[in-house]
């Protein structure tokens, strides 16, 4: 069994327990997503290994927000206590690892395929005074090839976004875990569908508010302080959504009794 099939109303309950999650320790959950992103935008902005430490964080950085969820939920504070633990669990360490190697993989096909395929399209850009000329690059879109990244991306995401618990908390195998966080995303694809839309949607509407507000009431000078948390705020509540969708789909899975 790849997990269970959540329903397509799925997505308003784990947006709902995200939320009460994040209501029970809103500072430490926060703190903990922040860390997250934060960690993985600096390691994705480094010269050459930028990918390679972006991928090998990936596995135990998913981990630390999934247990500061449920840490949150249960009404205990959250902590980075199980990045200590995984590190000193050799068996966990290296499957987490070649994950995070595999997702690195994924990674740099994506970007190779897009380099590969884009090349025609982007040669017939033009430059004007130092500048793009952005009707050139809009009449020469690479298409094809942001289809065919975009399909590697998911792919990878899929084989991945579930690997890091299944491994931590299921002791699976890394194959067996790819195995059934790819079958599992792909068995729920139409309620994560819907949750990325809600999400994508709420982002959306809550950008533009807060933007009509800010301009009606000519609060530009005090805008970073409004705009930021509330896109922390929205963060936060995106990530928190992932410990419910692994709840559902996998929460009663067996543990693996591995040698």
């Amino acid at each position: 069994m790849q997990g269970h099939i959540a329903a397509i109303s799925s997505p308003i309950r784990w947006i709902k327990r995200g939320a009460y999650a994040l209501r029970q320790a809103p500072f430490g959950l926060a703190s903990i997503v922040i860390f997250y992103v934060f960690t993985m935008s600096v390691l994705t902005a480094l010269p050459f290994i930028g990918i390679v430490g972006t991928a090998l964080f990936m596995p135990f950085g998913t981990m630390l927000v999934i247990k500061a969820t449920q840490d949150s939920w249960y009404k205990r504070q959250p902590d980075y206590q199980i990045l200590f633990a995984l590190f000193k669990e050799p068996s966990q360490r290296s499957r987490l690892i070649t994950v995070g190697l595999i997702y690195g993989a994924f990674l740099m096909t994506a970007n190779f395929a897009y380099a590969l395929t884009a090349m025609d399209e982007i040669a017939k850009w033009q430059i004007q005074d130092g500048r793009l000329v952005w009707d050139s690059v809009f009449a020469n879109l690479p298409y094809s090839a942001i289809v065919i990244t975009l399909i590697i991306y998911t792919i990878g995401q899929m084989a991945t976004w579930f690997a890091p618990a299944l491994i931590a908390w299921k002791n699976m195998t890394v194959t067996k875990a790819l195995f059934y966080s790819f079958f599992g995303c792909l068995r729920n694809w139409a309620a994560i569908l819907v949750l990325l839309t809600i999400i994508g949607l709420v982002t959306a509407v809550s950008a533009f508010a807060l933007s009509f507000i800010l301009n009606s009431l000519h609060l530009h000078d005090i805008s970073m302080f409004i705009v930021v948390p509330a896109a922390l705020l929205l963060t936060t509540l995106s990530y928190s959504t992932i410990w419910p969708m692994w709840e559902d789909i996998y929460g009663d899975i067996p543990v693996e009794n591995l040698p």
